[in-house]
């Protein structure tokens, strides 16, 4: 997207050229202060946006190396790609907001009125728009992604808040352009939107890398901050997930009693779930290229056992106080921060010298263009430069 001025000795391919450009920006630098589960600044244990997309990218980068070396399907004429992956994995989070889950809910809902916020969809708008410039002319539009790096990132592909059965999980009207660009195929434009999965294997493998990441992780980070006990996790094995194995139910009580270290735990759950992986051929893909062709498959045992923590950390660590109680306090910092701002752009209140309106927004923009570039710069905040720039609401 967008043209290249490249030496004629460049040593990258296009997907490196991605990935380096996607390391080295402001918004990928930012996922170090951002929140994983855990607020930041509670402990200087547990991961952060950051450690997490990059645990991803190294999930992924082994899917693929696995892959490439046992898959029949698979031949010297086309291999997948691990630069490709990792730049997706690496992307994947960017446009994620500060304080989690949570903030990007309630931005989502802040929003609404001017198209919403959706952290899938606002990863594009950095990758497009943010990153190296501006999508005034494509040809210099944002970092120059190619299209298969644009199209592995996009794990939802319907446009528009309002076209979704929850209002989440969509890309913004302004991105209609990117997707039929991605597409090349008007057809597929309208498949997408009427709610089909269309995607390539780069995002069916970062999808799956995110969950073994972000599953393991919060579960160890979980551990680490003593959120669970052996009593709470047997309850739970009873009363609300007895179709967990006995294997997974005997090691998880084996890391609770220290009798196995955790870090060991997690690192043969995840090999052994990556040997479970393999890929399947797709009869009629959507579109006639490699990438379209091949899906992914996991084992049913391995899968079973991906489900049961997932289950576990979400009834037991993201509800518990420790998560919840400063999730809530971040979430109405940044409303907060987001209706002051807001309040500015409509002149029903006076700037304060230290919170500026975001450099950039002219009066010659609408009122669409002032608030997604209002929601750009609240999103892009670290949680504790948001609580920073808050305390100067309340002095």
């Amino acid at each position: 997207m967008g043209e290249r001025h490249l030496p004629e000795n460049e040593y990258r391919n296009a997907f490196e050229i991605d990935r380096d450009r996607i390391i080295h920006s402001t918004a990928f630098r930012r996922l170090q202060g951002k929140t994983q589960v855990y607020v930041t600044g509670q402990s200087d244990q547990y991961r952060t946006r950051l450690t997490h997309s990059i645990e991803v990218a190294q999930i992924g980068r082994s899917i693929v190396n696995y892959l490439n070396r046992s898959s029949e399907l698979l031949t010297a004429d086309y291999q997948i790609d691990s630069a490709l992956v990792e730049a997706a994995c690496l992307a994947h989070d960017l446009g994620n907001p500060p304080i989690g889950h949570k903030g990007e809910s309630r931005l989502n809902e802040l929003m609404d009125e001017w198209g919403g916020f959706e952290g899938n969809a606002q990863s594009l708008r950095i990758l497009t728009d943010i990153v190296r410039g501006d999508r005034r002319y494509y040809s210099n539009a944002g970092m120059q992604a190619t299209r298969a790096c644009l199209d592995s990132i996009l794990k939802y592909k319907i446009v528009g808040k309002q076209y979704t059965e929850n209002g989440a999980k969509f890309l913004y009207p302004d991105q209609q352009d990117i997707i039929s660009w991605v597409h090349q195929d008007p057809a597929l434009d309208d498949l997408v939107q009427s709610g089909t999965q269309v995607r390539p294997i780069e995002c069916a493998i970062m999808d799956l890398s995110d969950d073994i990441a972000y599953t393991t992780s919060d579960l160890f980070d979980g551990v680490k901050q003593s959120l669970l006990t052996t009593e709470q996790v047997e309850r739970f094995w009873l009363d609300q997930y007895p179709q967990a194995s006995q294997k997974i139910r005997a090691d998880v009580d084996q890391v609770l009693r220290n009798q196995f270290p955790m870090s060991r735990f997690i690192a043969g759950l995840i090999g052994r779930w990556i040997y479970s992986i393999s890929l399947i051929s797709i009869e009629a893909p959507y579109l006639d290229v490699p990438r379209y062709k091949y899906g992914l498959e996991m084992a049913e045992e391995s899968h079973s056992d991906l489900m049961a923590l997932r289950s576990l950390n979400y009834n037991l660590i993201y509800n518990s106080d420790y998560v919840k109680i400063p999730e809530s306090k971040g979430v109405e910092i940044l409303e907060e921060l987001f209706l002051y701002f807001r309040d500015v752009i409509f002149k029903k209140r006076d700037i304060l010298e230290p919170l500026p309106l975001p450099a950039g927004i002219s009066d010659d923009f609408d009122e669409n263009q002032k608030m997604r570039m209002v929601c750009d710069f609240v999103a892009g905040m670290t949680d504790n430069h948001a609580i920073r720039l808050h305390s100067c609401l309340i002095a």
